[in-house]
């Protein structure tokens, strides 16, 4: 099969197609005259083992890990479900909070903001998780790009090469101004400072959460524009 034929049996793009190729999920046959690639319906079940992975927002670090036998598919998805069920508890307490404000409260100026923002602390230390709006702030002064990471983040080498297949893959130009674990960068032609995020979700000691067997690393790289930088 050609890849148009790939794509309208699986649903996944051909560019996505192509870059599950490239991360070494895929490995399809090539033509040796022509050296086009011929997928076999071997290679479609594999795409579709990937695509339901993906929904399930399973890395593709673990992804990998599955196909090649070194991470067991079951433990991995009893780790996915445990994140996803921390999560819907947290979900959980911010509708009961929302329910619990519009069961008793029919105006912001008559209602007793100190107790609901009492009760919101009392429920992030007990583990549950608000909007963070500490940098709330930036959005008036940045413009912001943010992707996932393929592999965790945990060191300056680390974010370089993540950055860099980012710009591959956008098709971007990037050039470094500054490194480390907060680098600078030029991005066809716009400078942004990088940031990590930590997945809202988990709430581990640093220690703890790089230990774990499944590393999910820092969930997202966030890039805010520099206006203030001249170039």
């Amino acid at each position: 099969m050609r890849i148009k034929e790939v794509e309208a049996l699986t649903g996944i793009t051909s560019k996505n197609i192509r870059f599950y190729e490239k991360e070494g999920l895929l490995s399809p046959n090539r033509n040796d005259e022509n050296r086009y690639r011929h997928y076999s319906a071997e290679d479609v079940r594999r795409l579709k083992e990937i695509k339901l992975l993906r929904k399930l927002d399973v890395s593709l670090a673990d992804i990998r890990s599955i196909l090649d036998g070194s991470l067991d598919f079951c433990d991995c998805l009893e780790t996915y479900l445990s994140v996803f069920v921390r999560k819907k508890a947290e979900l959980d307490k911010t509708i009961e909070l929302c329910t619990q404000i519009q069961k008793n409260e029919t105006s912001l100026q008559a209602m007793d903001t100190d107790f609901y923002l009492n009760e919101i602390t009392l429920a992030e230390k007990a583990g549950a998780s608000f909007k963070d709006i500490a940098k709330d702030f930036l959005s008036q002064i940045h413009t912001k790009l943010f992707f996932e990471p393929d592999e965790p983040i945990l060191n300056q080498s680390d974010f370089m090469r993540e950055l860099e297949a980012y710009a591959e893959r956008k098709n971007k130009s990037l050039s470094f101004i500054s490194l480390g674990m907060r680098p600078k960068i030029l991005l066809d032609g716009k400078v942004y400072d990088c940031a990590l995020e930590m997945p809202r979700m988990l709430h581990f000691p640093f220690s703890i959460f790089f230990a774990a067997r499944y590393n999910f690393g820092f969930r997202w790289v966030y890039l805010y524009a520099d206006k203030e930088y001249v170039w």
